[in-house]
């Protein structure tokens, strides 16, 4: 089983309040808080639903048996671009702690044993915990596309805000520009 957990949020959202009012063309400020909630919204969803950790974050994925992948290729972690690894522990069903973080590095995203080094077992009733840090950086490091993509995904949900709740808004369909824009970076597996 792999959970995702996030330890530090991101400092900052991908777009600012500023630029999200520029593209929905809003001359006030009656509306701030509502885009802002839009615009935070829009980065978790494309997260959440693309594994992209689109500003500066740090994460832990826990998992209660090594993913096979591990000893091939490595494992993917669940956010790219994962761009440092800060430590990789098993927790003892007593709660014991060892670390085995000089076993492993980052490799293009990937959580790979070194060379040489076995893939330590995990005790009975135990867990390994992988801290990792993802990201393209700052808000302004996210690429264009992303930005855009994040941007007209703020649009379509202020639209639709008058027609429907909020909690639907999120369930529903991802806007096909959204989604082509999305689609173009997604890893395709061969």
């Amino acid at each position: 089983m792999t959970k995702l957990t996030v330890l530090t949020p991101p400092a900052e959202e991908p777009v600012t309040l500023a630029a999200a009012k520029d593209y929905l063309r809003l001359g006030h400020e009656g509306e701030d808080e509502l885009v802002a909630q839009l615009i935070q919204s829009a980065r978790a969803r494309i997260e959440q639903e693309f594994a992209f950790a689109l500003v500066e974050q740090i994460l832990l994925v826990s998992w209660t048996n090594w993913p096979a992948s591990l000893a091939g290729r490595g494992v993917l972690l669940p956010r790219r671009p994962a761009t440092m690894l800060s430590s990789v522990q098993e927790i003892g069903a007593e709660g014991g702690v060892t670390d085995h973080t000089d076993r492993f590095r980052l490799e293009c995203g990937r959580l790979c044993l070194r060379p040489w080094s076995l893939q330590p077992d995990i005790e009975t009733d135990g867990w390994i915990e992988v801290v990792y840090q993802a990201g393209f950086g700052a808000a302004d490091d996210v690429p264009d596309d992303l930005t855009e993509a994040v941007l007209r995904l703020v649009s379509a949900s202020y639209r639709a805000r008058g027609e429907t709740t909020f909690s639907t808004v999120a369930e529903t369909a991802l806007p096909v520009e959204v989604r082509a824009i999305l689609d173009a970076r997604r890893e395709v597996r061969l």
